[in-house]
């Protein structure tokens, strides 16, 4: 912590406040320059969207209003009003003493929010003690942790009770003055600094000493992260990078601190809390890297292929690519599958090669992410050994050795997200062998990444609902004899659902937040997709993905019959 809150400027006439001013201005460029060039290079000829005046408080505080509007920026912005749109207890703290905040002066109102703020409680992720099913390091340590804070006071604390904030993400700069009062009050850790409305931002620029800001926090060694940008997706996306790069475990204590009011800022306050419920399940463990350590040492040793990063032949970028998962709508597109399967290629994610087995439909790839034994049980339900023959295992290097050995034929990658592959190519002289991102967290996400990391431009997609339409569905598809024959339920709390959202040909999906992270990831990759000038239609009748048009199996029959086996 640091104190160094300047006092109030002496700006009696408006050419004093000019000079400030500009001086203020270039000072911070110079700073961003040294410590964010791009943002710099952004903002050093930057011409606002919306016409803004500067003037001083009766206290003297440098202060602003845009153009069109007649009250000074917290006056407009502030977020008592804002109450009924959010439970923040940060937005309660204010509201309660609204009476007390001088919104003219916009030092002494961001004070009085940290104020505030100090005494809301941490947002945090708690677990419950878990069953070990293979005596690992991860659930020996992790449910002593859970048994010894189960014995102790489970009252989250208050920030003021904290030597420190692990994770603390600010949606809205404003005009900069909360910052010094936060780098005075509380020690943070990792800073995420959200602003949608790069005019807010550039006015910050000549309000607010960055330089003295950014210096502060590069000699304390620690982390600013700033997302500019009103697409709440690369939003979402700019914080999960900030988690993976101070350590996704900071966000077990995390704080999300809604400065004003304006709608962007809302719709990524959402969004931020969305995605934070997400991310337990991105931690990983530790025997869970070493597993994937093993694995992919094992696929090394014993020569299985890996996929190489160079560019698709033009003659196999646009074959037709089915993607299927084991959704309950693959049962009225089995027909259509069954009769053109020879016109496409055809990737089976994960029990989905169970139901396309049993159906008269042979697969070409299986994908799959998991790297747990289970998997070459539920593959040993396929009777006929030979199916496999001439079937390519798609995945990452973490895939159990099992299942590796089952497969003839290979095409491994390196898990993005995990170093241990990128470290190994680098000292291997492997950095050759591509790598794979958002193949997590259900089968579905390798089948689509996998093919799209391959080269594949003309992609459909079927059964991959991540959900059903009605809730007496079952949420597989009728072929899969695992579930159906042999014992296995797909009613556990895994594949229960608790959450209605728009589905892809009208009407609305029932789903789970797992089901809705797989589908983000998924649409991540379809972006890239697009990017590459490649197409996706998605004839699954369950959640909508942006990104893939829409389209029923039948509407296709005309043009799969002009096409060649």
């Amino acid at each position: 912590m640091t104190d160094f809150i300047e006092k109030n400027c002496d700006l009696t006439n408006s050419e004093q406040l000019s000079d400030f001013l500009i001086t203020r201005f270039r000072a911070n460029l110079e700073s961003f320059k040294k410590y964010f060039p791009k943002i710099a290079s952004e903002f050093e000829s930057y011409i606002p969207k919306q016409s803004m005046d500067f003037f001083c408080s009766e206290k003297g505080t440098p202060n602003m209003c845009f153009s069109d509007e007649n009250l000074s920026f917290y006056e407009k912005h502030s977020p008592i009003q804002f109450l009924e749109f959010s439970s923040s207890s940060l937005l309660a703290n204010l509201s309660n003493n609204a009476e007390k905040v001088d919104v003219t002066d916009p030092r002494d109102f961001c004070k009085y929010q940290i104020d505030a703020m100090l005494n809301v409680k941490f947002n945090s992720i708690n677990v419950n003690d878990e069953a070990d099913p293979y005596g690992q390091f991860h659930y020996k340590y992790l449910n002593s942790m859970i048994k010894y804070y189960n014995g102790t006071s489970k009252e989250r604390c208050k920030i003021s009770d904290c030597m420190i904030v692990p994770f603390f993400v600010m949606v809205g700069v404003g005009l900069g003055y909360q910052l010094e009062e936060m780098c005075r009050r509380i020690d943070i850790a990792n800073l995420v600094i959200i602003e949608p409305n790069k005019d807010v931002f550039f006015a910050s620029l000549h309000t607010f000493d960055w330089a003295k800001f950014l210096s502060h926090f590069d000699s304390e060694k620690k982390r600013i992260y700033f997302i500019l940008n009103d697409d709440f997706n690369r939003v979402g996306l700019g914080v999960y990078s900030a988690f993976l790069l101070s350590g996704l475990y900071n966000i077990g204590a995390n704080f999300i601190y809604y400065h004003y009011e304006d709608e962007a800022n809302l719709k990524i306050h959402k969004e931020i809390v969305h995605r934070y419920k997400h991310v337990p399940s991105a931690l990983g463990f530790f025997d869970d890297v070493l597993f994937g350590i093993a694995h992919s040492c094992y696929s090394l040793c014993h020569k299985k292929n890996f996929v190489l990063n160079v560019e698709m032949k033009d003659e196999y970028q646009y074959l037709p690519v089915f993607i299927i998962g084991s959704g309950p709508s693959l049962d009225r597109d089995l027909p259509f599958i069954r009769k053109y399967q020879d016109k496409a290629l055809i990737i089976a994610c994960g029990t989905a090669i169970d139901a396309l087995y049993h159906s008269g439909i042979k697969a070409d790839f299986y994908a799959n992410t998991e790297r747990i034994p289970e998997i070459f049980q539920t593959l040993s339900i396929i009777p006929d050994k030979s199916y496999f023959d001439d079937v390519f295992l798609l995945c990452s290097g973490v895939v159990h050795p099992s299942v590796v050995e089952l497969f003839k034929h290979t095409a491994i990658f390196g898990k993005q997200d995990e170093n241990f592959f990128r470290h190994l190519a680098s000292n291997l002289n492997l950095k050759n062998i591509d790598t794979v991102s958002n193949m997590n967290p259900l089968v579905g996400n390798m089948g689509v990444s996998g093919a799209i990391r391959l080269g594949f431009k003309k992609i459909f997609l079927f059964g991959l609902d991540n959900g059903k339409k009605s809730v007496d569905q079952s949420i597989h598809s009728l072929y899969t004899t695992l579930y159906k024959k042999r014992g296995y339920s797909d009613e556990t709390e895994f594949y229960s659902t608790n959450q209605c959202v728009e589905a892809n040909f009208g009407g609305v999906c029932v789903t789970n937040d797992l089901f809705i992270q797989s589908v983000s990831g998924i649409e991540i990759s379809i972006e890239n997709l697009l990017k590459n000038k490649g197409e996706c239609f998605n004839c699954s009748d369950g959640i909508l993905i942006k990104g893939a048009v829409p389209v029923h199996s039948e509407e296709l029959i005309s043009k799969f019959n002009l096409l060649e086996d």
